[in-house]
């Protein structure tokens, strides 16, 4: 999922084991350049859920209220992109 401001991207496949789907997200800051991306953030302890797409929902919801807590800090220490 890319965000609207374009600047993050987030990867929201889950795993799925033991007949649970595990959430998991994987925050990259995008470059102006489409193939050029930093991952900043990886997210695999997330909750299980019983259907796919419930898992990739909450990952999706998880990852922009991350980014939006961690805003500062990622313009303060990856800088080149924010």
């Amino acid at each position: 999922m890319r965000l609207p401001n374009g600047r993050f991207r987030v990867d929201s496949v889950p795993t799925f084991s033991v007949g649970r789907f595990f959430a998991q997200a994987r925050i990259f800051q995008v470059h102006s350049c489409p193939h050029e991306q930093i991952e900043i953030f990886a997210a695999i302890n997330l909750p299980a859920f019983a259907t796919e797409a419930e898992a990739i929902a909450f990952s999706n919801k998880w990852a922009v209220a991350w980014i939006h807590e961690n805003l500062f800090d990622i313009a303060a220490t990856k800088g080149a992109y924010a």
